[in-house]
């Protein structure tokens, strides 16, 4: 535990640190964050891998994968009731033009001795003709062809997507640089006997954030695709998928995650560090939950309130975390704002 004595003389250093130092810090570590970045988009690019299009095939799959079993599932549905029906023949007159009855029948026999076309301007041919309604509705279901894909609407959309999508993946990729980089300015700022929380923690935020986009992409949003087709069947609308609104739904919500599972990290940080106490988070917990809903609200790519439920629950989940691993942790730093 540092004495007093150093205590002061570390808080000496750091006033000696003046504001445009601070600035300049902030400067270098953000072209040092950028410079990592590019280096992580343009592997995204490298010939041969096609790490990009990979990606971006690999993000495509969930809503691919929902539609397809989406209508499979209806044709299904539709095939059980079908069977369902009894087999009740139905009689019926199918009346069509002569003339053009006709012209077919010419195509399949030429040398056939046919009416003359002219006479036959005005007439109608009627044929008797049975069907059941079970036969029918599968002899429709199996002609149709559902939309399984999804659908670009712009000559610039798939283009501006894919560069999106590499973008999002460079950044996961030199996230680690980028995290270092991150937690190296806040050392800056830090007492010396407070800087080593910065090595200890710089894991565990990395970890967390690949946690937070995986669990997302894999879990949270199959799930909420899934829930939002459900929803349009109970309403009758046959969904279809624009590239656009998916993909910016499913590389944004993500990283959304990824940064909101820092949250316990930042908390017990804070209170290793003497800014807020366990008690602090306790008294706050309401307004802390307030927050995070408006903070759901915003940060989510979609403006549907499923999506804005599914980021703010885990957020207010891991807020209560944070405070079982303050408590746990026993931390009694002393505080920064003490007389």
């Amino acid at each position: 535990m540092p004495t007093e004595k150093d205590l002061f003389s570390e808080e000496q250093s750091m006033v000696s640190m003046s504001f445009g130092e601070h600035i300049e810090e902030l400067r270098t570590r953000l072209i040092l964050a950028i410079t990592g970045l590019v280096v992580g988009v343009i592997i995204t690019f490298v010939p041969g891998i096609n790490l990009g299009k990979r990606i971006m095939t690999k993000m495509e799959e969930p809503a691919t994968k929902a539609l397809t079993e989406f209508y499979a599932d209806q044709a299904n549905k539709r095939s059980n009731e079908a069977k369902a029906l009894k087999q009740v023949s139905t009689t019926y007159n199918a009346i069509i033009p002569a003339e053009a009855f006709f012209k077919e029948v010419a195509k399949l026999a030429p040398d056939l001795k046919l009416p003359d076309a002219k006479s036959l301007a005005t007439k109608t041919l009627s044929f008797p003709m049975q069907y059941d309604q079970a036969s029918v509705i599968q002899l429709v279901n199996s002609g149709i062809r559902p939309p399984n894909a999804l659908v670009s609407l712009a000559p610039l959309e798939t283009m501006t997507i894919f560069f999106m999508v590499c973008l999002v993946a460079g950044l996961v990729i030199a996230s680690p640089w980028v995290f270092y980089q991150l937690w190296a300015f806040i050392a800056a700022g830090l007492y010396r006997h407070e800087q080593h929380y910065v090595t200890k923690f710089l894991p565990f935020s990395l970890g967390l954030f690949l946690t937070g986009v995986f669990l997302c992409f894999f879990g949270v949003l199959p799930i909420t695709l899934s829930f939002l087709l459900e929803f349009n069947v109970w309403l009758g609308i046959e969904p279809t998928l624009r590239l656009s609104d998916w993909m910016s739904f499913a590389t944004i919500l993500p990283l959304i995650f990824g940064l909101c599972f820092q949250t316990p990290l930042i908390m017990m940080f804070l209170s290793l560090i003497g800014i807020f106490s366990v008690d602090d988070y306790r008294s706050k917990r309401k307004m802390a939950i307030l927050i995070i809903v408006v903070a759901g609200a915003v940060l989510t790519p979609g403006q549907d309130p499923f999506s804005q439920l599914f980021l703010a629950v885990p957020m207010v989940i891991l807020y209560e975390l944070g405070i079982m691993l303050v408590a746990r942790s026993n931390i009694s730093a002393p505080s920064r704002f003490a007389d």
